[in-house]
């Protein structure tokens, strides 16, 4: 966490140049890309106490790129069933499209 801890805070004209948008014509995994999103799993309490360092990105959005958020509930990869945790999901993607 050092490297962490030595970072800068970047300025709202970085965080733009860094972000690599879903183009509006995606779909599928965004998992193999490019594509710039942020995962956070844990219990609603982490996720509602964390989500609220994110609103840089929120502010991100203009006339260009919208912010997408997703937020739902995990699964138990054994057995399917539904936990208590969640994960959300926050990218940028281009405006535009059908």
């Amino acid at each position: 966490m050092e490297w962490l801890e030595e970072l800068n805070r970047p300025t709202s004209a970085e965080l733009k140049q860094s972000m690599i948008e879903k183009p509006s014509d995606f779909s599928g995994s965004t998992y193999p890309t490019d594509i710039s999103t942020i995962r956070i799993t844990g219990d609603p309490s982490f996720i509602e106490s964390v989500a609220g360092l994110f609103i840089w990105i929120v502010e991100m959005e203009d006339y260009s790129r919208r912010v997408e958020i997703n937020l739902q509930r995990t699964e138990d990869r054994e057995t399917g069933d539904q936990t208590e945790n969640y994960a959300l999901y926050l990218s940028v993607a281009e405006r535009g499209g059908s």
